[in-house]
């Protein structure tokens, strides 16, 4: 080997290892900085905040857990929504208020727990999910709709706009996040009650949700009744239409052995095709011709469904009579079931905003 290779191997051997001296100083440097990152930014509640933002968007359950104590966050919800739920209502006397508000407390603990699997669902799937089986939650065991208790939470209506600012003391923090209420484009700031825990930063309370509840339903209160003025006569009219029709409905299937004769068969397929499902169809097209107010949307998404399950109904009834099909009639039987439930918690919207017409608090 010449002296001159040989220098320009010692001389390659030195840039080598100057150049891992460099990679080892800048990944010290880059340890360094994540592990500051971590410890001033990453462990502070707007880190924390900021995650939950992202789990909500991005329907990431897992860290809607991280980020969020769902237990007393939801207890405190159930207590604002419960609390003073019958005081608008002169129907009702002080012992029976007073029982339903201890009814109401002794099923908090089930309520609670069954409503955080239902948010897991919701953050999840981006959709809220309906009790089903033989859940607590399911149709009106608790004495009123469920769904409609949810409607009431703005939870699935109400979305993060920003994050205005965090005051932190210690191992609190107070949150300031702006939020809109989809229905009426109210914008309105929730203070976000925030611990250190040894697993991090969490949101633990709504500290002013009350509030929000109390100034936002106003708002869709008023415009639920001014959707209600403005398609009450379409309301009224095909209310006859149908009392009628179920009348004639009554006529025709008329039996001495409850079996219906081909003749009845075929002059209520007849009845079915040119009158009830036309009805119920021009019901609903008359209806989507006024445009929900603030707050209507509820009640104007109930309607459809109802309209649309009230149609599907009497298409299996129909398929069932004409082909003597036992399956169809069942089927006709769950989607009638379906829409008597839907009947149902669209008289709750309209009972409800009837008391709640100039409201002191949330009912």
């Amino acid at each position: 080997m010449g002296k001159f290779d040989w220098q320009q191997q010692l001389e390659q051997r030195r840039r080598r290892t100057r150049y891992e001296r460099i990679g080892v100083l800048f990944l010290l440097i880059f340890v360094l900085g994540f592990g500051l990152w971590r410890f001033f930014y990453a462990d502070s509640p707007e880190y924390a905040l900021e995650q939950l933002h992202q789990a909500i968007k991005n329907h990431d359950a897992k860290a809607l857990q991280e980020y969020c104590n769902l237990e007393a966050v939801s207890g405190q919800a159930y207590d604002d929504l419960t609390r003073d739920m019958f005081a608008q209502d002169d129907n009702l006397s002080n012992d029976t208020k007073v029982m339903f508000e201890q009814f109401y407390i002794k099923i908090k603990p089930q309520v609670v727990r069954d409503t955080i699997q239902l948010l897991l669902a919701y953050a999840d799937k981006g959709s809220w999910q309906n009790p089903s089986d033989d859940n607590l939650l399911k149709g009106r065991q608790l004495g009123m709709d469920y769904e409609y208790l949810i409607e009431r939470s703005q939870i699935r209506n109400t979305s993060i706009v920003k994050i205005d600012k965090i005051n932190r003391n210690k191992d609190t923090a107070l949150a300031k996040i702006q939020v809109k209420d989809d229905y009426t484009n109210t914008l309105f700031t929730l203070n976000l009650l925030m611990n250190k825990t040894e697993e991090g930063w969490k949101v633990v309370r709504i500290v002013n949700y009350r509030d929000y509840l109390d100034f936002v339903t106003p708002i869709q209160t008023s415009g639920l009744l001014a959707y209600k003025r403005a398609t009450e006569d379409i309301i009224d009219k095909y209310n006859d239409i149908l009392d009628t029709q179920q009348t004639r409905f009554n006529q025709l299937t008329a039996t001495s052995d409850g079996r219906l004769s081909a003749s009845q068969r075929s002059k209520l397929s007849d009845y079915i095709k040119s009158d009830i499902i036309p009805a119920l169809e021009k019901r609903q097209q008359e209806l989507d011709a006024i445009p929900p107010r603030d707050g209507a949307q509820y009640l104007q998404a109930l309607r459809a469904e109802e309209t649309k399950t009230s149609i599907a109904q009497w298409q299996h009834f129909l398929t069932g009579i004409q082909n003597d099909n036992l399956s169809e009639l069942n089927t006709a039987n769950a989607f009638h079931k379906k829409a008597l439930d839907l009947r149902h918690r669209i008289d709750d919207v309209s009972k409800n905003t009837a008391i709640t017409k100039m409201p002191q608090s949330i009912p």
